[in-house]
């Protein structure tokens, strides 16, 4: 992944600033008949990672797993814990517009190597990808599917969006079963174990799982996990990431800073120890309790968090553990059982004794453990009604359910 950003504007066609073309060729915005299925790709992955950091710490912020404690920039504890979210401001654009340029790169892929079933079934399960995590900050303001045009393109619901992720990973599932033994391009080592058509098959379903279970699609969730790289008894951090490098040009993961620091923005909210089990090395190993507090804004914490030890450390997308407490997440929802399975599965690989019950609030709090920072804990209180129960800090703040549609996408803004 080394030079990826350097080569980035090389790759990335933005249908969202489109301009007249030119009688010349402009090699920051090469013409289709130009890129390659391997700069396509190459492009798809390194801007999956643009704002990743950014769209993790909002979601955790809002999901009170953590605090951004930014001097430099009140909104992250104004507009994220108090609303309102401007929708002309970096919050609400800058993810989505960095999600939509990788669609850009994914459509590109899809039209023009229509012929190649493995750069396709790729395209469309990234496309797939990306617009989750549109939907998952957008909700109930929806989100836009093809054919992208800018303010031309409307806006669909909340219920046409995951329609349309579900529909791009099954058609990217059925193309990939059908590629062959292997890619026409090389992934990054982000995805090493899942680089030949039928491994990343097993990520595409992975995700397919994942949608699924916010669909309340609970027997294609199940279905999925069966054809997914889930494994009880295997390794929990298994899975495919996000991969950094500190090559000219190359991202760091956003996400990491030293817990020793005399002062550190992104540090964990204080009920992540009050609410923990005593014992559980799921809290003990991901964050540190320090010494002196980190105070901001009328916010307080000595919860350092540990999970990265680098600048360059990888950002898990999908993980065996979560897949496994998706299983049981599917099994309680279609009420074919308690989950308790899977849960002292996943309690065992961490040390812990069995759970006595399962169901739905075990499960959370196994998710809310297991899955520390990586981007769940809103998404899970609010597909459940349950955001009226995540911590309120400071008079006026709230917990908000969408982000607003960012005014750049809404003709006449």
């Amino acid at each position: 992944m080394n030079n990826l950003k350097n080569i980035l504007p090389l790759l990335l066609v933005t249908l969202w600033f489109g301009c007249e073309d030119l009688e010349f060729p402009d090699p920051n915005a090469p013409s289709t008949d130009v890129a390659s299925i391997q700069t396509l790709v190459t492009g798809a992955e390194a801007g999956m990672r643009s704002s990743y950091g950014l769209y993790l710490r909002e979601v955790s912020s809002v999901g009170r797993e953590s605090y951004y404690l930014e001097p430099a920039d009140p909104r992250y504890t104004g507009e994220l814990l108090r609303g309102p979210l401007d929708p002309g401001g970096f919050l609400v654009y800058s993810p989505w517009a960095a999600r939509y340029s990788v669609i850009a790169n994914c459509r590109i892929l899809i039209t023009q190597f229509a012929d190649d079933a493995g750069a396709s079934g790729f395209a469309k399960t990234i496309e797939a990808y990306q617009l989750s995590l549109v939907l998952s900050m957008q909700n109930e303001n929806g989100c836009k599917i093809a054919p992208y045009n800018g303010l031309e393109s409307d806006f669909v619901s909340k219920a046409a969006g995951w329609t349309e992720v579900a529909a791009l990973l099954d058609a990217g599932y059925a193309e990939l079963n059908s590629a062959g033994s292997s890619f026409s391009f090389t992934l990054s080592s982000g995805f090493a174990g899942f680089d030949t058509p039928a491994t990343f098959a097993q990520f595409n379903r992975a995700l397919r799982a994942r949608v699924a279970v916010y669909m309340d699609d609970w027997s294609v969730a199940l279905t999925a996990l069966d054809n997914s790289f889930m494994d009880p008894a295997g390794d929990m951090s298994h899975g495919v990431h996000h991969v950094y490098s500190s090559g000219q040009g190359d991202q760091s993961n956003g996400m990491y800073a030293d817990p020793t620091g005399s002062f550190i923005r992104l540090m964990a909210h204080p009920s992540f120890e009050t609410d923990a089990e005593a014992g559980d090395p799921r809290f003990s190993s991901k964050v540190v309790k320090r010494s002196t507090e980190i105070t901001y804004d009328g916010l307080t914490s000595d919860l350092a968090p540990t999970i990265w030890t680098g600048d360059y450390d990888p950002i898990a997308i999908i993980r065996n553990e979560e897949l496994v407490l998706l299983k049981a997440e599917a099994t309680i929802g279609s009420g074919s059982g308690d989950g308790l399975t899977e849960i002292n599965v996943v309690r065992a690989a961490h040390g812990l004794t069995d759970a006595a019950s399962g169901g739905l609030t075990q499960l959370l709090h196994e998710k809310r453990y297991s899955l520390f920072l990586e981007g769940h804990r809103w998404i899970d209180m609010r597909h459940y009604g349950l955001t009226g129960e995540l911590p309120l800090d400071r008079d006026g703040d709230v917990v908000f359910d969408s982000y607003p549609k960012p005014e750049t996408e809404v003709p006449g803004s």
